[in-house]
């Protein structure tokens, strides 16, 4: 009775296993024939010779196995597409729901992956279209030409230099174009947990660019005015003379540094500096404010410090000069000079507040060094001079009080001549 229920239960499963392994063999066969079909287009369309052109692999060995790894791929993927039918047909259905639901949803998947793919295709189609057109459009008013124009930047030989504003341009509006369609694609996929922090980032990105083009345009508009007015400054200096002097700021007296330049750059840095800070802060980054509120705060100790160090170079070598003509010695006016620019360096250091106390014990101890070697050269080296003046001063004591004595005497003598 056991054996009878036993061969009937064979022989009502028979069908279903029979079934299930006519599944397996077609399955099998369309796998083949699916990955040969994919293998032979590929290289029907020279895929390995696209892959080496886009860096993915170095030589054809490469190429061939990365072509057979996707037919790999397509074989077990078809299979696997086959698998649950397989296993239904042995009646193992705690095995096919699993494996169902997931490729359910994975086939309910595919629709929003496919719109997905086709909306960025479709999409970075059209934003290079309108790149090229744009960047077409920019070359066409010469707007590179203009760009050069307002800074200013020409080789030596005189020839225009390559910038290439035109293609920036476009790129720049190639993304912000991008941008919109990237974010509908990824809400399309509908993984809120990939997609939503990725467009919260996308978003914010466009909510921030408007607060990017003004601060451009600030930087852009306080490099022409940082230009503009340096240059303006630089020729007022010139015409006012005032480069005759640069020669002081040589150690050599060669004018190869001109006042006039180097007030102009400066004023120059200054400007571009408060433009770009102003600019910064537009983007409402608070890090970055506070930055730059500091930079403008030690902006006025940079400047004095600047000043001051000018002061004393040109101060010292112009004291430097004079004295050595009047004295006859250059090393005396070397001296001077040496001395004044230092104090200038430490008046510049402890302006800019670089370890004020360190700068200010260093230049007493530098000062009291050179005090002291003063003192103990001129005592050694002064000794038989110092000798010889106390000698003439004791002698010319000792003659005094001789006079003296014999001024005493003869008052003495006088009067007794008178009571006599």
């Amino acid at each position: 009775m056991n054996l009878e229920n036993f061969f009937d239960k064979v022989m009502s499963a028979l069908p279903g296993l029979l079934g299930a392994v006519l599944l397996l063999v077609i399955a099998l066969f369309i796998a083949f024939i699916l990955k040969k079909l994919s293998s032979k287009g590929l290289e029907r369309i020279d895929f390995d010779g696209k892959l080496q052109r886009w860096g993915m692999s170095k030589n054809i060995e490469e190429s061939n196995t990365f072509i057979e790894t996707i037919g790999s791929i397509i074989y077990f993927a078809t299979i696997l597409l086959f698998t649950p039918f397989i296993l239904k047909g042995m009646n193992m259905s705690g095995v096919v729901d699993p494996i169902l639901v997931m490729m359910t949803r994975f086939f309910n998947f595919i629709p929003n992956l496919l719109a997905s793919g086709l909306i960025l295709f479709t999409g970075s189609y059209l934003c290079k279209f309108i790149k090229s057109l744009m960047q077409n459009l920019f070359e066409g008013i010469n707007v590179d030409r203009w760009y050069r124009k307002l800074i200013g930047r020409v080789q030596e030989d005189g020839e225009v230099l390559e910038t290439r504003l035109a293609e920036v341009l476009s790129s720049i509006i190639y993304v912000l174009i991008f941008i919109p369609i990237l974010t509908a694609a990824l809400k399309l996929l509908g993984i809120r947990s990939i997609s939503d922090p990725i467009v919260l980032v996308l978003n914010n990105i466009v909510n921030a660019i408007p607060n990017i083009l003004a601060a451009v345009a600030l930087v852009v508009i306080g490099n022409f005015i940082a230009q503009l007015v340096g240059d303006l400054v630089e020729s007022m200096l010139r015409t006012s003379g005032i480069d005759k002097y640069s020669q002081y700021l040589n150690f050599k007296g060669e004018t190869t540094i001109l006042i006039s330049n180097v007030s102009a750059q400066i004023l120059k840095a200054v400007l571009f500096m408060f433009f770009l800070i102003e600019g910064l802060s537009v983007l409402e980054l608070d890090v970055i404010n506070s930055i730059g509120n500091s930079i403008i705060d030690y902006l006025p100790s940079i400047i004095s410090s600047l000043i001051i160090l000018a002061t004393g170079i040109i101060g010292g070598n112009i004291l430097a000069t004079f004295l050595a003509k009047v004295s006859g010695s250059k090393l005396f006016g070397e001296m001077i000079r040496y001395g004044i620019i230092i104090f200038a360096v430490f008046m510049t250091l402890e302006q800019l507040q670089f370890a004020k106390s360190i700068v200010n014990n260093s230049f007493t101890i530098i000062l009291g060094a050179f005090a002291f070697a003063f003192a103990l050269a001129f005592g050694l080296g002064g000794k038989e001079f110092a000798a010889k003046q106390l000698e003439r001063a004791d002698q010319a004591f000792k003659q005094e009080s001789e006079e003296q004595q014999l001024l005493i005497a003869k008052k003495d003598m006088i009067d007794k001549q008178n009571i006599d």
